[in-house]
């Protein structure tokens, strides 16, 4: 029988060190400037919305409009501007639209097209002026930033139009 601190009967088996690298998740600062491919659901709902400016099918900055020319950008009342995409592409159901045209909002705002609001909200809200200056509305938009992107030229700002 032999000692087990006898170590001259078995070769000692020696191993290196492994060095572990841990995955840690990006920190929102360091993907703060990654730039986002649009899905083809976004690319497909601004460009429904190109082509539905340019036939004056889609109407923006009057009253009943679901596009606004605003100081911030271009405002896109939700969901309505959404709803109307899917009804105009696809036949489903009342339920169905609803889930549709909140995933086409959700595309839309993955882009990172679009100004945070307070408190980094992807909604903004706006008031609608009257007469005087008085506020008789409001409205919420998605609201694409640098508008020149999608449209030339870029329609004036809605006067009746003022960020709450």
């Amino acid at each position: 029988m032999t000692d087990r601190s006898d170590t001259s009967s078995s070769p000692r088996i020696q191993h290196a060190p492994v060095v572990l690298t841990p995955f840690l998740p990006e920190l929102p600062h360091e993907s703060a400037g990654k730039q986002v491919e649009p899905t083809t659901v976004a690319l497909a709902f601004v460009t429904w919305l190109q082509q539905g400016l340019a036939s004056r099918d889609l109407k923006y900055n009057e009253t009943g409009a679901m596009i606004h020319f605003t100081a911030e950008g271009m405002a896109l009342v939700s969901p309505l501007v959404f709803k109307a995409y899917v009804a105009n592409h696809e036949s489903v159901n009342d339920s169905e639209a609803e889930a549709k045209a909140l995933q086409v909002q959700r595309e839309v705002i993955k882009a990172s097209w679009h100004l945070l609001g307070p408190g980094k909200s992807n909604i903004l809200k706006y008031h609608v002026l009257g007469r005087g200056g008085v506020p008789v509305g409001k409205l919420s938009a998605v609201v694409l930033i640098r508008p020149e992107r999608w449209v030339m030229p870029v329609p004036p700002s809605n006067p009746v139009l003022h960020i709450a």
